[in-house]
C-alpha cells in the first residue's frame, strides 16, 4: 500500500473513531456506540506495509501521530464549549489533551508493532491473550496520566460515556471510573479481534464459529461478571435514615452576577426560591457556587439578610460565597444553621488553572490577554472541611411523643472539583455521608458542558456509595442516589438548563465505605504495573532474541 494512501486511511479511521466516541456523550447520549467506537482506531493502528517491519521507529511514530489526530478530533467535539471563555485557550487545551491518546497509541504500537492481525496459530493466540490485558490497561494508564498531569483534567473519560448505564458503572465502587474505562476498552478490543479473525483469510461459514469463540469467550466472561455485580449492587438495600434536601437554581446570567445594579435582584430571587422550597420542610437547602453577590462574613447587611433567612425558615442553608482573609481570597461554601449562625466554611482546594488563578504568575501573567473572561486570583483552601448539621424529628407513638436529634455529615465539592475522584473519596474518608457539588456553569452557555459535568457527579456517588446533591446556577441541579441514579432535578417541561427553580428530594446517606473509598486508585496502579511489565518483557525478548 502506498504511503500516502496508508496514512490517509489511518487519518480517516481515527476521525471515524473519534466521531463515534463523541456521539456517546451529551447531548447526543448514544452511549451504546462506546462499545464499538474504538474499533476503527485499532484498525488504524495496524501495519499493512511489510516494508515497514524494518523501521520500528517509523511505525511507533505513525502510531503516536494517529493517536494525536484521534485526540484532536475527539477533544474538539467534546471541549468546544471552552471557546465561550477563550479561543486560544481552547486550542491549547485540545492540543495538550490530544497528547494523551497519542501516548496510548504509542504504547500500543511499541508493544504490538508487528501487528496482531498478521500472526497465525499459537503465536497469535498467545499475543492476543496478552493484548486482552495490555490494551485496556494501557488505555487506563493514558487516562490516569490525563487526570494527574499538570493539575489534571479527567473530563469525558471513556467510562463517563456509561454514566447512565447503571448496571455497568457499579464496579466503580471497586475500581473507580477507570475500571469502567477498562471494561469499555476491553469490549472494543475483543470485538476488533473478532472481526480480524473472521476477515483474516477466506473461510467457509462453518469455520467462522471456531475463529470467534476465543475472543468471545473473554468478552462474555467479563461482561457477565460486570453485569452480575451491577445487578447485585443495585438490588442491595442499605439501612439509612432519610433526609429531605432542596437544591436552588437561580439562573443568574454570568454578565449580571457581579453587576452592583442587579445585586438586590439576585438576592431577592434566591430568597424567593428558598422560601418556596422551605414549604416542603427540607433539612438542608443548597445554593450554587458564588450565589451570593458579595462577601458573606464581611458585609453586615448581606450577612444579616442571609442568616435571617435561614432562621426564619428554620432550615440549614449552604451558600456559595467569596471569602477574604487579609490579602487572600477564596472560593468558598458556608453552612448556616437553622438558628441563623455560620457553622463552618470550606474553601475550594483544587482550583482551575487560568480560570481561578494563573500558575507561575510571575512568568505567565501575559496569558490574561488571551482570555476573554476575567481570571480570578484565588488561593486554594487547606482543609477538607466536613460539614455537620442536625435534624430534629418528632415521632408520635401510642401514649407518647418522641423527640430525637440526628447529626449528618457531608462534604462540598465546588465547581469542577467533582471531576476529581480523590476529592470525593477524601471527604468520605473524613466522615462525610453524602456529597454536595455547587457549581456555576453559566460561563459556557447553552452547550453540552453542564451535561458532561454532571456525569462525573454520578461516578462520585457510585465510587463512594453516597448520594450526591448538585446545585448549579444555570443547571443541571439534581439529586443523585448512591447507585448513580438521578432521582430528582430542577425542570421546566423538558428543559433542565437556563431555567430558575428548585427541586426537593429525599436522600439516604450510607455508612458503608467502599473498596474504592478505602484503597483509592489501586486498580489504576495495577493497570500501570501491567503495562510497564508487559513493555519491559517485550523489549527484553526483542533485544535478546
Amino acid at each position: 500500500m502506498r504511503t500516502g494512501c496508508r496514512l490517509g486511511c489511518k487519518l480517516t479511521l481515527s476521525v471515524i473513531s473519534s466521531v463515534l466516541l463523541i456521539l456517546t456523550y451529551p447531548k447526543f447520549n448514544l452511549e451504546f456506540l462506546a462499545w464499538i467506537a474504538l474499533i476503527p482506531l485499532f484498525f488504524a493502528l495496524e501495519n499493512h506495509d511489510s516494508r515497514l517491519y524494518q523501521s520500528y521507529a517509523k511505525q511507533v511514530r505513525e502510531g503516536a501521530m494517529t493517536g494525536f489526530l484521534f485526540g484532536v478530533a475527539f477533544f474538539s467535539g467534546i471541549l468546544y464549549w471552552v471557546a465561550n471563555v477563550t479561543v486560544p485557550g481552547t486550542i491549547a487545551l485540545i492540543l495538550l489533551m490530544s497528547t494523551v491518546p497519542a501516548v496510548f497509541c504509542l504504547l500500543y504500537t511499541m508493544r504490538f508493532q508487528d501487528s496482531l492481525a498478521l500472526r497465525q496459530g499459537a503465536s497469535a493466540r498467545g499475543s492476543e491473550w496478552q493484548a486482552f490485558i495490555f490494551v485496556p490497561s494501557a488505555w487506563v494508564c493514558s487516562e490516569y496520566l490525563r487526570s494527574h498531569f499538570f493539575t489534571g483534567f479527567p473530563w469525558a473519560l471513556l467510562g463517563c460515556s456509561q454514566s447512565f448505564n447503571l448496571k455497568v458503572i457499579q464496579i466503580a465502587d471497586i475500581t473507580g471510573v477507570y475500571g469502567v474505562s477498562f471494561f469499555v476498552a476491553f469490549i472494543n478490543f475483543g470485538l476488533y479481534l473478532t472481526l480480524k479473525r473472521i476477515s483474516a483469510r477466506p473461510c467457509r461459514p462453518r469455520e467462522i464459529f471456531s475463529r470467534i469463540v476465543y475472543p468471545f469467550f473473554f468478552l462474555l466472561i467479563l461482561s457477565a461478571l460486570v453485569l452480575a455485580y451491577g445487578h447485585n449492587r443495585i438490588s442491595r438495600i442499605y439501612p439509612a435514615q432519610r433526609i429531605k434536601i432542596a437544591v436552588i437554581q437561580g439562573n443568574i446570567p454570568q454578565n449580571l452576577k457581579w453587576d452592583s445594579q442587579y445585586r438586590d435582584y439576585i438576592i431577592d430571587k434566591y430568597e424567593t426560591l428558598t422560601k418556596e422550597a422551605a414549604r416542603e420542610k427540607p433539612g438542608l437547602i443548597v445554593w450554587p457556587e458564588t450565589s451570593l453577590p458579595g462577601y458573606l462574613e464581611y458585609e453586615a447587611n448581606l450577612k444579616d439578610k442571609i442568616l435571617g433567612l435561614a432562621k426564619s425558615e428554620k432550615t440549614y442553608l449552604l451558600v456559595g460565597t467569596l471569602r477574604e482573609e487579609g490579602a487572600k481570597f477564596f472560593n468558598s461554601a458556608a453552612l448556616i444553621s437553622d438558628n441563623g449562625e455560620i457553622v463552618s466554611n470550606y474553601s475550594k482546594i483544587h482550583l482551575v488553572p487560568f480560570g481561578e488563578y494563573i500558575p507561575l504568575a510571575d512568568i505567565l501573567s501575559f496569558i490574561r490577554i488571551f482570555i476573554d473572561k476575567p481570571i480570578g486570583d484565588f488561593e486554594k483552601g487547606g482543609e477538607f472541611t466536613v460539614f455537620n448539621f442536625k435534624l430534629h424529628r418528632v415521632s408520635i407513638e401510642p401514649g407518647s411523643i418522641q423527640k430525637t436529634t440526628e447529626f449528618h455529615k457531608f462534604g462540598v465539592l465546588i465547581c469542577f472539583e467533582d471531576i476529581f475522584p480523590y476529592l470525593g473519596r477524601r471527604f468520605v474518608l473524613n466522615g462525610a455521608r453524602f456529597l454536595v457539588n455547587i457549581t456555576n456553569d453559566a460561563w459556557f452557555g447553552r452547550t453540552a458542558s453542564p451535561y458532561q459535568h454532571m456525569q462525573h457527579s454520578v461516578f462520585r456517588a457510585v465510587e463512594n456509595r453516597v448520594p450526591v446533591v448538585r446545585a448549579a446556577n444555570t443547571g443541571l441541579s439534581c439529586i443523585i442516589d448512591h447507585n448513580g441514579k438521578v432521582i430528582k432535578s430542577v425542570k421546566a417541561g423538558e428543559d433542565e438548563t437556563f431555567i430558575d427553580g428548585y427541586a426537593v428530594g429525599t436522600i439516604m446517606p450510607t455508612f458503608a465505605n467502599t473498596f474504592y473509598t478505602r484503597f483509592g486508585d489501586i486498580f489504576s496502579w495495577f493497570c500501570i504495573m501491567v503495562t510497564a511489565v508487559s513493555l519491559l518483557a517485550h523489549f527484553k525478548s526483542k533485544y535478546h532474541a
